[in-house]
């Protein structure tokens, strides 16, 4: 839907020093090849692009054997896990994850998406809270913990979370998008048309799609 999403995963190799060049990659791809050997990162960037999820599985396993307390083999593992449905199952990896290293904003947020996905959005929202201890000026944070709240019916407590988001990353349509779509569910015109302009500097597409949306109701 927005611009910002879908990013393309690809990677261009230094002949001359096997370097690997992230040029454009998944937040997440990202976070993790710039953490990890040039091999491994390369095999990430590589199985990211593919979608070749048990391949992923496979080199996180292979990697956890090697550093069974490296929290981002944890995390890869939980990852892979997680693009293929098995939530339950990627959330004690990211649990794993955080007890080596807690400061990660990276888990806070994974392991927060997959107890949403698994339907335990109060469980996702004390996660979220937690990435925000921990960090508080993640915009990724507060709009995850955002869409939490407008997912369970409560608009009135994603607008604070949306607003906070958009203060830390302006340029985050998804964002916008969020807090057009509560404005206009607790009743508030002037303020949701204020979001709609912010999403249409962003993504004039999505913008004129929501408000179509609003006028048909």
């Amino acid at each position: 839907m927005f611009k910002r999403a879908g990013i393309v995963a690809c990677l261009v190799v230094c002949g001359a020093c096997a370097e690997v060049a992230l040029i454009s990659v998944t937040p997440v791809v990202a976070a993790l090849a710039r953490n990890v050997d040039q091999r491994s990162a390369r095999e990430i960037v590589e199985l990211e692009q593919k979608q070749d999820w048990p391949g992923m599985l496979g080199l996180a396993r292979s990697r956890l054997q090697r550093e069974p307390v490296r929290a981002e083999w944890w995390f890869l593992q939980g990852y892979a896990l997680a693009r293929q449905g098995q939530h339950a199952a990627a959330i004690e990896s990211y649990e794993r994850a955080i007890r080596i290293s807690p400061e990660d904003e990276g888990s806070w947020l994974a392991l927060g998406s997959s107890q949403s996905e698994l339907g335990r959005s109060e469980q996702a929202i004390q996660t979220y809270r937690q990435a925000l201890r921990h960090r508080p000026e993640s915009a990724q944070a507060y709009l995850a913990l955002a869409e939490v709240y407008r997912r369970q019916g409560r608009p009135d407590l994603a607008i604070p979370n949306y607003r906070e988001s958009v203060r830390y990353d302006p340029d985050a349509a998804e964002s916008w998008y969020g807090l057009a779509a509560a404005y206009q569910q607790t009743g508030q015109g002037e303020r949701r048309d204020e979001a709609l302009q912010g999403l249409r500097k962003l993504d004039p597409v999505a913008a004129d799609q929501l408000e179509k949306q609003f006028l048909s109701k």
